[in-house]
């Protein structure tokens, strides 16, 4: 027997959170806490309307005493924490370098925030780096995309290095190994040199006098043609991996630099640069994918031919999306083939079409630090991933946002014997100080549901209806009503759009307390979804989806 006590209780609560008690939710609630209360739901029924009489009865002094005794909701967090790091001296300095084909997408987010989460943690700092050392693949908007991006995303303010500034620092290096004998130009064809790798077999250029290599080396930035020669670093030509063995380090490319033009054609590839720039900035950790890991075997000898502390490496397992082709460059080549709106096009996995779905930053960092910088790779859908993403989204913003009516496709029906009602509907059912907004309705209404003969319909904060005739103002517990969604037909309400992940549109009708909204605020269309004002144009306010 479910006792008194427990009824009152969320009788008290429903009065508190809604400013009236509903049968319905009461009972649901008790029997959420008690499942044997099942076994007599008529008598639970007429146990529950005692109660709500009781309350009712009561003094407003009285009451107020007995909501203020109600037990507080304890919030635990169960967000999980990052496990710690090795300890290094001096500040934690953290780096994300992505390269500027485009701006960020879903792809790139593990390993920024894994590093910017860890920044943060130990109160250290994070550096973004452009890797932008390859003149032929370079998006020059992507400068500023990635940045706005990165900001957006970490929500700091995030120190920028690019790469292609820094070139004399990486010839001053360059000359020093050559200097040390620790570099060389090879000039033999490429078949060649894999072949004599494969048999573990040294290349005749590395034996050539330092004096030889300074002179191979001008001639790389005044004679040699692209493909004739490169830059290697000596490794141990019997190293277990060929991938080790005398990797390269330079080559020419006469490619125009979108940025700076034709100012240099020796470039860097990616593994020098990388020593040099985490040397250079001061990295303690790096936190980057495991198919680095070869490219960690080919930097340590940069850092130890000059004598530097080599960083500590994690190497982080991928998300693979079964369903989804990630390719910022196969992306960008659809934008401009007029397949997509644009990066922000909602159909897009990137950082733009997620902040214009008013999707936050806190759902991201969720995800990735409960993921953590596990070593396995994980294989998920996309649209479960996006599940997870939804979840931890509504979590952040479900307090603070907003509610309002919207009717998609309306039809106007007219309910008989209905009482002229200023209906107050509150703004979030569940935070009280948020307000109540106001609905006045004389019995016409604009609904999508059909209405069925004979069944029972409950509209929403409204009263009840049957066979479209008024039929109580209270939700009775033997009615079974059905909740359905309404608007009050008047000149007052507002035309929406709003914009779904496939680029579909849903239009209807919103109450007129809507245009309080402002631009970029995420708000919920009761029952529908969540979803962000993007514009104002004419009499139409767009919405673009942001999850159910």
């Amino acid at each position: 027997m479910v006792k008194k006590e427990s009824i009152e209780k969320h009788v008290l609560l429903n009065i508190q959170r809604y400013g009236k008690a509903d049968p319905g939710v009461v009972i649901g609630k008790v029997i959420g806490e008690d499942p044997s209360a099942k076994k007599d739901i008529p008598k639970l029924k007429k146990e529950i309307e005692q109660v709500i009489k009781d309350v009712k009865s009561l003094s407003k002094k009285d009451l107020e005493k007995k909501l203020a005794q109600l037990p507080k909701e304890e919030k635990k967090d169960t967000q999980k924490q990052l496990p710690e790091l090795a300890k290094k001296k001096g500040v934690y300095t953290f780096r994300f370098e992505p390269s500027p084909t485009g701006p960020l997408h879903i792809g790139h987010s593990l390993v920024l925030l894994l590093n910017s989460e860890y920044a943060k943690k130990y109160k250290g700092k994070l550096i973004v780096r452009i890797a932008d050392t390859n003149p032929g693949d370079i998006y020059l908007p992507g400068y500023d995309m990635i940045m706005k991006d990165v900001e957006w995303l970490t929500q700091q303010k995030q120190t920028q290095v690019i790469q292609s500034s820094r070139m004399d620092d990486y010839y001053l290096h360059a000359q020093q190994l050559i200097d040390q004998g620790q570099a060389y130009v090879c000039t033999c064809d490429q078949e060649k040199f894999k072949g004599l790798m494969e048999k573990k077999q040294a290349c005749p250029c590395r034996s050539l006098s330092v004096k030889e290599q300074k002179e191979r080396w001008k001639k790389m930035f005044d004679g040699y043609e692209p493909g004739e020669a490169v830059l290697r670093i000596k490794t141990d030509v019997k190293h277990p991996n060929p991938a080790v063995r005398d990797w390269p380090a330079f080559r020419i490319n006469d490619a125009e630099h979108p940025r700076i033009g034709k100012k240099y054609r020796v470039w860097p590839l990616m593994n020098f640069a990388v020593a040099v720039d985490d040397h250079d900035n001061g990295m303690t950790h790096v936190i980057r994918g495991k198919d680095h890991i070869v490219n960690m075997d080919r930097q340590s000898y940069i850092f130890k031919y000059f004598g530097w502390e080599i960083p500590e490496y994690i190497h982080i397992g991928r998300i693979n999306f079964e369903d989804l082709r990630i390719s910022t460059s196969g992306f960008r080549e659809a934008i401009e083939k007029k397949e997509y709106n644009g990066w922000d096009d909602p159909r897009l996995p990137t950082m733009a079409a997620f902040r214009r779905r008013g999707l936050q930053p806190a759902a991201f960092i969720r995800y990735i630090t409960e993921l953590g910088p596990s070593k396995v790779d994980k294989t998920v859908s996309f649209q479960d991933f996006m599940k997870a993403i939804y979840s931890f989204n509504r979590a952040s913003i479900d307090k603070q946002t907003h509610r309002y009516f919207f009717v998609e496709n309306p039809k106007e029906i007219t309910i008989k014997n209905a009482p002229k009602i200023k209906a107050e509907v509150p703004i979030h059912p569940d935070v009280p100080s948020h307000g109540t907004r106001h609905l006045p309705t004389e019995g016409k209404f604009y609904i999508e549901d059909k209405l069925e003969k004979g069944k029972a319909y409950r509209f929403m904060h409204l009263y009840n209806i049957k066979d479209n005739t008024f039929h109580s103002l209270e939700l009775q517990p033997d009615l079974n009503a059905r909740l359905i969604h309404w608007l009050p037909v008047s000149k007052d309400l507002v035309k929406v759009k709003i914009v779904m992940p496939d680029n579909s549109i849903k239009s209807g009708l919103a109450e007129h307390t809507i245009k309080q909204v402002r631009i970029d605020q995420v708000i919920q269309f009761e029952r529908k979804c969540f979803c962000r004002l993007d514009s104002i144009e004419k009499d139409t306010y767009v919405f673009y989806f942001t999850h159910p």
